[in-house]
């Protein structure tokens, strides 16, 4: 039986090499865990592990909770998933956040906003839950700890819901989450994790583990293995002007285009595992954040235009941007609001690699 590498932080496949469990250590950290390495192997070989939902606790500090992923409304609401289930929202512009009631206490690793009103968030336990009004209260659509199954990442598409998990599971809906289509994506004999998915027009790329990335080339075509120039594992994608912004391990980051065809290698100037990006339109610019504190501002062309580090070299694990406004998560807890002015400059000089104190508030 071959156990997922999801289920727990220190859960990892027995059948993975030893570099793949360092990467998966210090990558995959940041997802959290709600239950302890020791009770969660005993739980799937006794096969006891329950299927009935427990609702995430409110604590006295859940603002300082580790977020996995940061989401913004058109509107201008924020919202927060992270461990034990923890939702928080914020309604002005991240000055306040409110802890949320949520229906699960385990590892959310993703959220987004569909509309104003209607929200998706995915993770540990193959959950999935919905939103109606914002964030304020949600409903459990799929939960199923026994599945053994991690879901990394929703994205809504033109009123379809993709969601993304461990070994290979692609999970569509085309009807708000009344049904679901599930297909398994392979890379020669691999089965990788899937990490994230962007689009630029109907070009959709997914980033995976084991260097493997699939690429689509209109909306009902068959995601097909795009080979790339690098074997470690990509977690995430954005999309960045018209092409796509690849980025994952050890400092590595492609610009790639709408075909694939065209692929061209950033110098990030770090070997930092590189975890979420943003885009901030207004500077034609991403930044791009990682283990170590890292922060760095990418130009369209692929030039590198600033490299940070964080002065308490914290992980960040998710960012987000509105205007001139970036959240960032770190494992120290918490979400930290910045502004884009303040280190995103429309210059083409690479800058000191420390991001002063004073730019960063809680």
């Amino acid at each position: 039986m071959k156990y997922s590498a999801f289920l727990c932080f220190f859960l990892l496949d027995f059948e993975l090499g030893l570099l793949m469990k360092k990467t998966l250590f210090f990558v995959l950290a940041w997802l959290g865990c709600t239950l302890s390495c020791t009770f969660a192997i005993a739980q799937i070989q006794q096969a006891t592990i329950s299927d009935a939902p427990v609702s995430a606790k409110f604590v006295p500090k859940a603002t300082h909770a580790r977020f996995m992923a940061i989401a913004t409304s058109q509107e201008g609401e924020l919202l927060a998933v992270g461990e034990r289930g923890i939702i928080v929202r914020s309604i002005d512009n991240g000055v306040t956040w409110k802890q949320m009631p949520s229906p699960v206490d385990i590892t959310l690793a993703s959220v987004t906003f569909e509309t104003g009103k209607r929200v998706w968030a995915v993770g540990q336990a193959a959950t999935i839950l919905r939103s109606d009004d914002g964030g304020q209260s949600w409903k459990i659509v799929r939960y199923k700890p026994s599945d053994l199954r991690y879901y990394l990442k929703v994205a809504v598409r033109e009123g379809v819901i993709y969601v993304l998990g461990s070994d290979g599971e692609l999970w569509l809906s085309r009807d708000a989450g009344a049904n679901w289509e599930m297909t398994t994506l392979e890379n020669g004999e691999a089965v990788p994790h899937l990490f994230s998915l962007a689009f630029v027009g109907q070009a959709g790329l997914i980033s995976a583990e084991h260097g493997s990335v699939f690429i689509r080339g209109k909306n009902d075509d068959p995601w097909k293995p795009l080979a790339i120039a690098y074997n470690g594992s990509f977690f995430g994608v954005t999309p960045f002007a018209d092409q796509f912004l690849l980025f994952g391990m050890s400092g590595r980051a492609f610009l790639v285009s709408r075909d694939g065809k065209s692929q061209r290698l950033i110098d990030t100037r770090t070997t930092q595992f590189l975890l979420d990006a943003v885009l901030i339109p207004e500077k034609n610019q991403a930044v791009v954040v990682g283990r170590g504190g890292a922060i760095i501002i990418v130009g369209m062309d692929g030039q590198l235009l600033k490299s940070y580090r964080r002065p308490d070299e914290a992980d960040i694990t998710a960012v987000a941007a509105r205007g001139d406004d970036v959240y960032l998560a770190t494992m120290k807890g918490g979400v930290e609001h910045l502004k884009a002015s303040d280190f995103v400059q429309p210059t083409g000089e690479l800058q000191p690699a420390t991001l002063p104190p004073a730019a960063i508030s809680k």
